[in-house]
């Protein structure tokens, strides 16, 4: 397996394993519904959910099952984008943190869904293409399943990288106040975002596109989200937010090796 690819699959799994022990800590509190993908509303939900996140973790970090794990949580979470998440929105339009909650969401259902098409049937459908023009039926399937899980990705970027430029003050706030030029910074990484989705959904400059968004999500961890953390280490809501670009470079590298 490609370096860029075993590396990010670590660090998705990582954040998904983060995302459901969240769960389990925080089964009957209503920081819950902070914590993604922000559906379990009881302990019977949280605990469902923290299990299902936690196995496909460990699926995903040793590769056993990974294909199976990629379909249920890519699957599940579009379906929990679609009835959970798409009438939450509707309903409050002007809400941003309703839209970044369901867009997180959507972007780890589709690194998930790439994941589950990272498989050797799918090297063996190209060996076989290229030799007798044949493709078998699941290796069309990886094929349909990445190209999907590429498009959602961008989509998802895309308008986390849109809601910078309609957020400025408040992205410009949460900039740590040694930096310089905070609001310099704030339409910088809307522009980086907004770019790097047209480069993954176009697939010009894709492998570029995906190492610097994998650095750029990094060094937010290690300069804003790991500082706020170490300073309320039993909020889960920072613990989240540290997590989502975490999962989210792990996509980035993830999407520059596979395309």
């Amino acid at each position: 397996m490609e370096p860029l690819v075993r590396f990010g699959r670590y660090l998705f799994a990582i954040a998904l394993a983060g995302f459901g022990i969240e769960h389990f800590i925080f089964a009957h509190s209503p920081m819950l519904l902070k914590i993604l993908p922000y559906t379990a509303n009881g302990p019977v939900s949280a605990w469902l959910i923290g299990t299902g996140l936690v196995m496909g973790s460990l699926s995903f970090a040793s590769g056993a099952g990974e294909r199976l794990a990629g379909w249920l949580i890519g699957g599940l979470l579009i379906i929990d984008f679609l009835i959970v998440h798409v009438p939450r929105m509707a309903g409050a339009l002007r809400d941003a943190g309703l839209r970044t909650g369901g867009f997180e969401t959507l972007s780890v259902a589709a690194i998930a869904l790439i994941l589950a098409a990272l498989s050797t049937s799918t090297a063996r459908g190209l060996a076989s293409e290229k030799s007798t023009g044949f493709v078998p039926l699941r290796s069309r399937f990886d094929h349909v399943t990445a190209q999907l899980g590429r498009f959602l990705f961008a989509i998802a970027l895309f308008i986390f990288g849109a809601q910078h430029f309609t957020l400025i003050p408040l992205i410009a706030s949460l900039i740590p106040a040694w930096m310089p030029g905070h609001v310099f910074l704030a339409y910088f990484t809307g522009a980086a975002m907004v770019a790097a989705a047209l480069s993954i959904a176009t697939g010009k400059l894709i492998r570029l596109a995906g190492v610097l968004l994998a650095v750029m999500f990094l060094s937010w961890v290690a300069t804003l989200h790991a500082p706020r953390v170490a300073h309320a280490l039993h909020n889960g809501d920072e613990w989240c937010s540290l997590l989502v670009p975490v999962a989210l470079a792990g996509g980035g590298l993830i999407v520059a090796e596979r395309f």
